[in-house]
């Protein structure tokens, strides 16, 4: 039961904001090469937060596809402001 909280998670090498995970009791499909997806660490969405990763999108994706794909960017809004003299 613990395996269904924990997944692997691999960063493409050539796009350091895209990330995919797989769920610790299924299989590596082979689009996880070792070459173009590298492993970076494995997590427990019970405890566990890491940016742009979201839990339920992750086990929805692995019943349907076998691979949950995210990307961990981070995005900056400006404000629009006046800038008034002193």
């Amino acid at each position: 039961m613990c395996a269904r909280k924990t997944f692997y998670i691999f960063v493409e090498a050539s796009d350091g904001a895209q990330f995919c995970a797989v769920r610790q009791d299924q299989p590596i499909p082979s689009v996880i090469d070792g070459v173009r997806w590298k492993y970076v660490s494995c997590i427990d969405t019970a405890r566990d937060k890491p940016y742009g990763f979201d839990a339920d999108a992750a086990h929805a994706a692995m019943r349907q596809q076998g691979v949950y794909f995210y990307r961990r960017e981070l995005m900056f809004r400006r404000a629009d402001f006046l800038l008034e003299a002193a």
